[in-house]
């Protein structure tokens, strides 16, 4: 049964705000008539959605704007807001660039609650953007027949009085984020990049650094502020709307469009980390340390690890980020890796700030940088060792064989310990402790396999569209690889993590049944399913196949 038939009653108070906002948003401030349930193509419906947004919104930048608030395809900054992106806000995929009837930016609340009553009554195509850095095609982005609502303007950050929590705008990037708690002596769970928005990581559930000790970045969100598909704004948290703060917290952008989040802060200030390189040649001996690493790290919450091979014998790309919580140089945790001889430093040995950090995983865009075609491919499984070099030996024929159209492949990990299953508890997620007998006889929890393509988002990249079916194709067989080798040593997981997830992966099935049916039902707050058949694409609750 579909979303738009499920019948669900949730009683929500509204504010008289609330009440006042959806009589400002009354069909007198929009242009024509609207074209729901008249015979128009999309894309005619999606051109009547823009001359509408242009006579409520500024169709010129104002005072303080870096951008007009709706941009066509014959303004001079529709390139910019569609490829030539700064900030890394088209993502680093090009594969995903599009070009919609008209990009929208809103700046206030009730401009987006403006915005997406113009959609609904025109019955247009829509994506929402925070950040743009998700690589499958239509998640951020759409086409023609179809508009585009940008929230690059909500990039606010404010630290509480009490500094125990921060609310920031979803549009924001994390190193503003970053750069405004420093010397605060504060830090947030959020991205290991600094160029994503905060919008889609937190939304699909999101690893950072502080995860092995915080959880999933999303377990840090107390408060939303959500226009809902009916225009209404609520807030959501531990008192108002509650279930509705559940499901944000890795439910994706089912539910309405969200401007700000108000996440929990932590007590660190200064953090250790270092990252060293090293030749194609030690890449086993770095399997077999990232084994001996994890069965350690189990006791160790604090430690993190960022990890790529790479089969490039000409300049080495293997390499591994360092990350503790305590401010002390090259814990024992790490003495896995240590024992092998790296190539070179690429992040000396630092105690510093999360800024800091996170500058050096700070990568440059096209224009800076040549535009690059990605796919990524995430699947976890327990912890375990024949996996992992049955997965790589994969992995070396794959990198060959995209090697022959220029491609370039990097195998990666991304580990977590106990406090991330057991924080995750209170989000949809749906991971779950596990026992394993290990030599070293330690409780161990769920881990992730990532195998992904180069360059520092540990991307797969190629140049050309014409190999866009090869490129999709192995990444296909590579996920298969893994899962296969997984199933054989019986240490496969459920699990699919949203924001390396790619098409067609089973990502809401993976949260289990209960958790996903608890989301199906809190989909009641979209009751004509509006951000199931308008939206252009993403991980819809409405694909999900039923039983």
């Amino acid at each position: 049964m579909g979303l738009s038939r499920t019948i669900v009653i949730i009683a929500t108070v509204l504010s008289t705000s609330a009440l006042q906002l959806q009589q400002s948003t009354g069909t007198n401030t929009l242009a024509g008539i609207p074209a729901r349930g008249i015979n128009l193509s999309s894309l005619d419906k999606a051109r009547k959605a823009c001359e509408a947004s242009l006579l409520a919104l500024n169709s010129s930048p104002t005072s303080g704007q870096e951008f007009p608030q709706v941009i066509e395809p014959q303004s001079p900054f529709y390139r910019n807001r569609t490829e030539t992106i700064d900030v890394g806000s088209t993502g680093r995929s090009s594969n995903c660039w599009q070009h919609a009837s008209c990009v929208i930016v809103p700046q206030t609340i009730q401009q987006v609650a403006q915005v997406l009553k113009i959609v609904r009554d025109n019955d247009s195509k829509f994506s929402i953007r925070s950040g743009g850095h998700d690589f499958n095609v239509n998640h951020s982005n759409v086409g023609k027949s179809g508009v585009l609502i940008d929230m690059v303007d909500f990039n606010h950050v404010s630290l509480s009085s009490d500094k125990q929590t921060v609310t920031v705008g979803v549009g924001t990037r994390w190193n503003a984020v970053y750069n405004t708690l420093k010397g605060t002596g504060l830090s947030v769970n959020g991205g290991r990049s600094p160029n994503p928005g905060v919008g889609g990581q937190m939304l699909g559930g999101g690893i950072g650094w502080f995860s092995n000790v915080a959880g999933p970045s999303a377990a840090s969100i107390v408060a939303a502020e959500v226009v809902l598909p009916n225009s209404t704004v609520v807030q959501a948290d531990s008192v108002q709307n509650p279930e509705l703060l559940w499901a944000l917290k890795g439910g994706s952008a089912n539910f309405g469009v969200v401007t700000s989040l108000t996440l929990q802060t932590l007590p660190y200030d200064k953090i250790w980390f270092e990252a060293r390189t090293y030749t194609a040649d030690k890449n086993e001996q770095l399997l077999n340390a990232l084994y001996e690493y994890q069965l350690a790290a189990s006791r160790d919450p604090k430690a993190n690890i960022v990890y790529q091979l790479s089969t490039n014998t000409t300049v080495p790309q293997s390499f591994i980020g360092f990350f503790h919580v305590d401010p002390v140089e090259r814990p024992s945790i790490f003495q896995p890796f240590y024992a092998i001889p790296a190539n070179a430093s690429r992040i000396n040995s630092t105690i510093g700030t999360l800024a800091e950090l996170a500058s050096h995983y700070d990568n440059p865009v096209f224009p800076e940088a040549p535009p690059s075609r990605d796919y990524v491919v995430s699947l976890p499984h327990k912890i375990d060792n024949r996996t992992y070099f049955q997965s790589y030996n994969a992995f070396v024929s794959l990198a060959e064989e995209a090697s022959a159209f220029g491609g370039q492949l990097n195998y990666g990990a991304q580990p977590v310990g106990p406090q991330f299953v057991n924080a995750s508890l209170e989000t949809p997620l749906g991971l779950s402790p596990i026992s394993q007998d290990c030599t070293l006889g330690i409780r161990l929890e769920t881990k992730f396999l990532k195998l992904t393509q180069t360059g520092v988002h540990v991307t797969m990249n190629w140049a050309s569209a014409e190999e866009d079916a090869h490129a999709i194709e192995i990444i296909h067989k590579m996920g298969a690889a893994i899962q296969s080798a997984a199933v054989e040593n019986d240490a496969d997981l459920p699990f699919r993590f949203m924001n390396d997830a790619y098409d067609g992966q089973k990502v809401f099935e993976g949260y289990g049944a209960a958790n996903l049916q608890r989301l199906q039902q809190i989909a009641a707050y979209d009751p004509e399913g509006m951000f199931q058949h308008l939206q252009n694409g993403g991980w819809l609750l409405s694909n999900v196949h039923q039983a």
